[in-house]
């Protein structure tokens, strides 16, 4: 009956919050991560990073000069501590929007994996470092 009220009124009940969550988490392969300091470089043209993850990138773009499925060169550059780190990988444009495409990367070599996790890493913990200010 509560459901039902919620609704109507346009409410999301816990449940509902709970399975949109899951229904999200179970889409996805790698948590979005939108908060890091991250450029890249897309088929020679540096692009601002919406959201990235292991996985692939969002980027802010103009999208009318590329096409769903088109393979691309995708470069991310990182800002770690002092220095930049790069990883250059092949990648497959799977969505657009009006001013956003996000690219799926082709399967990663181990060192690439790697590379993302220490990446990953030292965000994290220069984010609980901060936290700790």
């Amino acid at each position: 009956m509560l459901d039902k009220l919620m609704s109507a009124l346009g409410l999301s009940s816990a449940a509902a919050v709970t399975s949109e969550a899951e229904d999200y988490s179970a889409r996805r392969t790698f948590r979005r991560r939108q908060n890091d300091k991250c450029v890249s470089i897309v088929n020679g043209k540096t692009l601002p990073v919406l959201d990235w993850s292991p996985g692939g990138v969002r980027v802010f773009a103009d999208t009318r000069t590329v096409s769903i499925g088109e393979e691309v060169d995708v470069t991310l550059k990182f800002q770690i501590q002092n220095q930049m780190v790069d990883i250059n990988h092949r990648a497959q444009i799977v969505r657009k929007a009006r001013d956003s495409f996000a690219v799926q990367f082709l399967p990663l070599t181990a060192d690439i994996r790697t590379t993302f996790n220490q990446i990953i890493d030292n965000f994290n913990a220069a984010d609980f470092a901060a936290s700790q200010a």
